[in-house]
């Protein structure tokens, strides 16, 4: 981890989260980014998957309090406070989950401690074996970390990276 800040990736489903309730492990990671405890890495790839799913029909219907409004506050307050990829070069196919690409490819450019999931697809790719996590971990110096929420803020905690 980062001496100063762990440098953290949040995929779409920890945002999704986060910004739909408002607490619990996925919100108290964005809080440690406000915080400045946290530096979120991210790109406008990222937000732009975040902004299609809280922007979905069944979302939208199922949660009033989600608006474009907030939704574009939301995401503008990330990127305010993230280290913000306009273009990230691509490193990795990943052909188990070709939309995870996006991330795995952010990791390694941006030279991420962390990358914070619940997709079963990246969560597996510190101990699979196929070619694509093995390139993961070599161009990574076996550095990056995928974690539930729940598991970075363990970490983040014991480091003192918590309030």
């Amino acid at each position: 981890m980062n001496a100063t800040r762990p440098r953290a990736i949040f995929d779409c489903n920890v945002l999704f989260q986060a910004f739909l309730t408002r607490r619990g492990p996925s919100s108290e990671c964005i809080r440690l980014v406000e915080v400045g405890r946290v530096q979120l890495v991210t790109s406008l790839d990222a937000l732009s998957e975040a902004r299609d799913v809280l922007s979905r029909p069944f979302v939208l219907e199922r949660a009033p309090h989600v608006t474009p409004a907030s939704i574009d506050s939301f995401l503008k307050d990330l990127a305010y406070r993230a280290n913000l990829w306009r273009t990230v070069p691509h490193y990795v196919d990943y052909e188990r989950d070709p939309d995870d690409e996006p991330y795995l490819d952010l990791a390694i450019a941006a030279a991420a401690d962390y990358l914070v999931t619940r997709d079963r697809d990246l969560l597996i790719l510190p101990t699979d074996h196929s070619a694509a996590a093995k390139q993961l971990r070599q161009l990574t110096q076996n550095r990056l970390q995928v974690l539930k929420p729940e598991a970075f803020l363990d970490v983040c905690r014991k480091s003192g990276g918590t309030t």
